[in-house]
This record gives C-alpha cells, structure tokens and sequence, in this order.
C-alpha cells in the first residue's frame, strides 16, 4: 500500500507540475522532458541512424530526388520559422533513405528523413509531397517528440508502481508471485498503451495534420493535394478502415474528412502566398542533406554538424511577432469578437496570474491570446491583456474593441478587478487605460 501511495503521489506530481501551454498551438502538453533534451537525444539518434544507413549504402545518390526533397523541405521550413522563431536555430536536415516503407518523419530539432517506398509506391506530386513533409514539420514544431517521451515516463511509472503492489501484497507462492507480477506488467501496459500514450500519440497526428497544411499552404502548396496524398495512400497501403480506436494514427478515411474542413481557410492562405512563388529564389538554405554536394559553393548553407554553427545567420525574425496557426478563435480575436463566457474561473485565472503577466512582459502576443482563451473568464482584465495583444500585433481596431469592452466590465462590481476578492488589478491602472483609450479614439 506505501509503494502504490508513493508511486500515485509521484505521478501525480509530475502530471501536475509537467503539464503546461504550448504558446503556439495553445494546447496544453505533458512536458517533463524539456524541448531541449529532446533535441540533444533526437540529434544523437539520427546521427547514429543516418550513418548507419550510410554504411549500408542505402541512402540515395540520386541527385534529382535529393534535390527534390530538399528545396521543398527548404521552403516549407522559410515559412514554418516564422511560426516558431527560435527554431531557425535548429540544424534542418533531410534524408532520402532507401527503403520500401512507405514513410516519413521529422525528430526533435528538424531532424528529417523520407524513404524510398513512399516516393515509388505512393508517386507524390510537389504539392502532396509537401504535405507529408509539412506534416512532419509540424511534429517538430509542436514539441510532439518531448510530449511522448513525457508521456512514455510517467507510463513506466504506473507500471513501475503497480509491479511493485503486486509482488508487494502478494502471498501466495514464487510461481504464484510471479505471474501476478507479470499479469500486471501486461495490464498496466495494455492500459497505459490503449488510453494514455496511443490516444495522445493520435492526437499529435490530428494536430499534425492541421498545422502541416497550414504550413504548406503558407509555402505555396495547394492544400487540395492534402485529400489526393490520403487516396493514394489508401491505394498504396491498403488500408481503408475507419476504425482507429487502438492505432496511434487516425485512419485514411477520417484523415481526409478532417483534411476537408479545412481546405476553404487553407485555400484562402495558398492563395494569397501563391504568387510569390512565380518566380522565387530562397533566401536561405535552413536545410541540408548528407548527399547534397550541389549546395557545398552557397554562401548561406548551413553547416550539419552540431558542434558548428551556420556559416551565414538567417535573416532575423521579431519572436514577438510570430504568426498564429489558423483557429475560429485567432480569427474571432483578429477581427476584435472574441467573447469571454466563464462566469466561475476567477481560480482559473488566479491560477495564470504569473503566467499573463510573464506573457505580456515578453510580448509574446500569441501565447498571451492562447493563455486568455484557454482561461475564457468573462472578466476585465480578461479583456485588457486582449487588447494588449491586438496593439502589439498592429491590430488596433481589435484593440479598440477589447478595450472598450474592459471599459465596460471595469464600471461592474462582478467583473471589474478593482473589486474582486482575488484577483486584484495588480500595477495595472486599468480604469485610467481604458478612459485614456476612449478619449483617444
């Protein structure tokens, strides 16, 4: 009983302290690996997989493939940046690996690889072949590879845990000992396996997929090329359940239902970027392949080695003002009509206090509007860290509206924080800003 209580108050811990918003997508990850670990890791493992590969002499020397690959990677990832600017820092890189499965991926740190099979089998135009990368890019991206190895520690954990009650309470024989111990072993993982790390894992694919076309789009890739790439999917492998309750992939048919909603708000981004793409020239080369040897005389080729640097810095991105992946709520925000309807999460957003304050002093404008909607308190300062956002992004029509809309709850006594019992307005003179921001309008 002392073990299983240690373990419990452990995971619990852990599942508390590790769980934290991903200022990018706004969801809220498990995050006891730091993004950072993951990417040392992920750099060891690809290294010692890519030279394995090459030892076997199976990746390709095909010069048009490779170079293929790489300027699509290269354009996905020009645009991929902006959405998270501290990833320009990462030594992007792609492979072509010569094998038959049909498969991609793209570890911790924009460690990439694409294999043979896919390219044969499934035959992927420029378009649908950026879809695949871009969905792979956006695993990197959102920090899928530390959210797993997270989820994969605190699973051994209740393994661990329930191991040890076993063997702990029982009394029977060693025989008997035994094999409760190993009946647990396969019921803590089938239990862990089916409902904690399978259905996490397909949740970051669905994400994937959202923020993969979204990236492609933005690159100048018609994001219809995202329901072709499923078909031939289908086609190529077969599979064409529905069903994806045990898988840690939703299934093709699904995919493509999903891929679908999307397309009217990603075709409205491919369109607006298309053009300039007529006639286009990279202005940086972020990612490099082992065989790209075409690329050795650029004078702004990323070095692959960790130890070293890029012989020329890419041009400088304002973190603060990264874009946001498309949602109702970011166009709801940007067009200055988000509501706020929780009338009971004053704990919720005491709770964020730190956290919205720490967001508005490091202008990071999207994370502070992912934190507030996430919180959703109908509440005045709600509103004024909304308009905050709106100014810092440029929008001040939207800022206008959330102002005036703090304005309005400051003049209550139920949502105005110069009442509230516990969230208190703070260094915030939020009655004077919002009166000098209506004389000024």
């Amino acid at each position: 009983m002392k073990a299983i209580s240690v373990g419990c108050f452990l995971a619990c811990s852990m599942l508390l302290s590790g769980c934290v918003t991903n200022n990018m997508t706004g969801r809220s990850q498990l995050m006891i690996v730091s993004e950072d670990t993951a990417i040392n890791k992920s750099s060891s493992l690809y290294s010692s997989m890519i030279d394995a590969y090459d030892k076997e002499k199976k990746l390709s020397g095909d010069a048009e493939t490779n170079q293929r690959v790489q300027k699509i990677t290269n354009r996905l990832v020009e645009r991929a940046v902006l959405y998270k600017p501290e990833s320009q820092k990462w030594k992007w890189q792609v492979n072509v690996v010569e094998s038959e499965e049909i498969n991609a991926f793209c570890m911790a740190g924009g460690k990439m690889a694409v294999y043979t099979g896919l390219l044969e089998k499934v035959k992927p135009t420029d378009d649908e072949l950026a879809q695949v990368m871009g969905h792979e890019i956006a695993h990197a991206l959102a920090n899928h590879t530390a959210e797993k190895m997270s989820v994969d520690i605190l699973t051994k954990i209740a393994v661990a845990t329930v191991t040890v009650a076993v063997a702990a309470s029982s009394n029977g024989t060693q025989q008997q000992n035994n094999n409760n111990v190993q009946t647990a072993n396969q019921l803590a993982i089938l239990a862990g396996g089916a409902f904690v790390t399978l259905p996490n894992s397909r949740g970051a694919e669905t994400e994937a997929d959202k923020l993969g076309i979204e990236i492609a789009a933005q690159a100048g890739y018609n994001p219809a090329a995202s329901v072709t790439l499923w078909e031939k999917m289908m086609e190529a492998t077969g599979n064409k359940s529905k069903g994806d309750f045990l898988s840690t992939h939703p299934s093709p048919p699904n995919r493509i239902e999903a891929l679908k909603t999307l397309q009217e708000p990603m075709l409205k981004i491919y369109e607006q970027r298309l053009p300039v793409y007529a006639d286009y020239t990279p202005k940086y080369n972020y990612v490099r392949t082992t065989k790209n040897d075409w690329l050795e005389n650029s004078s702004n080729v990323r070095v692959i080695e960790e130890s070293k640097s890029s012989l020329v810095d890419p041009p400088a991105i304002d973190s603060a003002k990264a874009i946001a992946f498309y949602s109702s709520d970011f166009e709801a925000f940007k067009a200055g009509t988000l509501e706020m309807k929780c009338e009971t999460c004053g704990l919720k957003f005491y709770m964020n206090t730190s956290d919205l304050k720490a967001l508005h002093s490091k202008q990071d404008w999207r994370g502070l509007v992912h934190k507030v909607v996430n919180i959703n308190y109908m509440f005045d300062l709600s509103y004024y860290y909304l308009a905050q956002a709106a100014y810092g992004m440029q929008n001040h029509q939207a800022g206008n509206l959330y102002m005036a809309k703090a304005r309005e709850l400051a003049q209550t006594d139920k949502y105005a924080c110069a009442t509230a019992k516990m969230n208190k307005c703070g260094e915030i003179r939020i009655a004077e800003e919002t009166e000098a921001s209506a004389a000024s309008n």
